[in-house]
């Protein structure tokens, strides 16, 4: 049975952006301290302060806050000047945690709202083809992060090419692109699916829909069989009540009914 984790799982395993371990100590010099890496797993976080001559305490998720993806750490109360805090924890070089359950969410709602299917049963092909679309939501973010970056030119003859980065998540996007497209096409899934549907046609004497008749081969004298495609209310829904409707284009009463071409409609 298929869940979500298992969609951000192959995005994370694609992307090669695995946890990497950072340990650092600091000495109690205020309340705010870098910890020198972005994108930190707040999960895995160990943070305990250690007083001279003392015990060491570990502090708990309320004696802190944390900007996991700046690696800014704030402590609730200023300690006291002979305090080391320690601490230990897990970071990820392009995306944390909670930004690619994110990016899982988006990529999943493209494609459940035309299946009508339950994640649950989903098959293994149709979770691989969404996790490969949470990564064209990661590498669409990563780039407009990095657009940000410009080039310097000193007149040292010193070049930083800082859009590197940019032009590689861009190369990077365009063949994860093509691989999606790929899977998607020969399951028929996401924006770009096809699907087969009747159009239904009003008569212009009675107001009413034509009916639909099943298809049949050339040849074929079987009784004709009518389908019944459902039909909505015709009630406008509380979504779209704010959106100023007219109130004068109905018209009361019974329609009026005709004949054409000897068939009544």
């Amino acid at each position: 049975m298929a869940t979500f984790e298992d969609i951000t799982e192959i995005a994370r395993t694609y992307l090669r952006d695995f946890p990497k371990f950072f340990q650092t100590t600091f000495d109690a010099a205020g309340r705010t301290y870098e910890l020198g890496h972005t994108n930190i797993d707040s999960t895995s976080l160990w943070i305990a302060k250690f007083v001279s001559g003392g015990s060491t305490t570990e502090l708990t998720s309320a004696d802190y806050s944390l900007d996991e993806r700046n690696g800014v750490l704030r402590l609730a109360t200023l300690p006291a000047s002979n305090t080391k805090l320690m601490i230990e924890g897990y970071y990820y070089e392009w995306v944390t945690p909670t930004d690619l359950e994110f990016y899982g969410r988006r990529a999943l709602e493209k494609h459940l709202h035309a299946i009508n299917i339950p994640l649950d049963r989903l098959a293994d092909v149709v979770i691989n083809a969404i996790g490969i679309a949470t990564i064209c939501e990661c590498l669409w973010a990563l780039m407009t992060e990095y657009s940000r970056d410009i080039d310097v030119i000193t007149s040292e003859s010193v070049h930083i090419p800082a859009s590197q980065r940019f032009r590689m998540a861009q190369g990077l996007l365009g063949q994860w692109e093509a691989e999606y497209r790929r899977h998607a096409t020969n399951l028929n899934i996401g924006f770009d699916r096809l699907e087969v549907m009747n159009l239904r046609r009003v008569s212009r004497t009675t107001n009413r829909f034509v009916p639909l008749y099943k298809s049949k081969e050339l040849g074929d004298y079987a009784p004709i069989e009518r389908l019944w495609p459902e039909i909505d209310n015709g009630v406008v829904t509380p979504e779209t009540t704010d959106d100023n409707l007219r109130e004068d284009v109905f018209i009361d009463g019974v329609p009026p009914s005709g004949l054409t071409h000897n068939a009544f409609f």
